[in-house]
């Protein structure tokens, strides 16, 4: 059980019994598949894991002047060897990606 005053416990206190705080890493970009920690043999895909906009590549607008907003390109997608969380729900059946672990 982890501790109740890390940020794992806390999170993991206010989920259901049905939800998990897993540590996966990324073993592969396009697509994306995350193996989990301590299970060599679960690896999530984009099938069953909701990956969030701020962990892919992505085009916005940014106006620099106040006007004549300009095409941005965002390039964070997840790499190959990053480490994340990802929360287990529906007893495993979809994951979230929440972010990236930071060492």
């Amino acid at each position: 059980m982890a501790d109740e005053t890390s940020l794992k416990g806390i999170i993991q206190g206010m989920m259901s019994d049905s939800a998990e705080l897993m540590q996966g890493t990324v073993i592969s970009e396009s697509p994306v598949k995350i193996q989990m920690a301590n299970d060599e043999k679960l690896i999530i895909n984009e099938r069953i894991a909701v990956i969030p906009r701020h962990l892919s590549d992505y085009t916005s607008e940014a106006a620099f002047d106040g006007e004549n907003p300009l095409p941005l390109t965002v390039y964070n997608g997840l790499k190959t060897g990053e480490k994340v969380y990802v929360l287990s729900l529906n007893r495993g059946k979809l994951y979230y990606v929440l972010d990236r672990v930071v060492s």
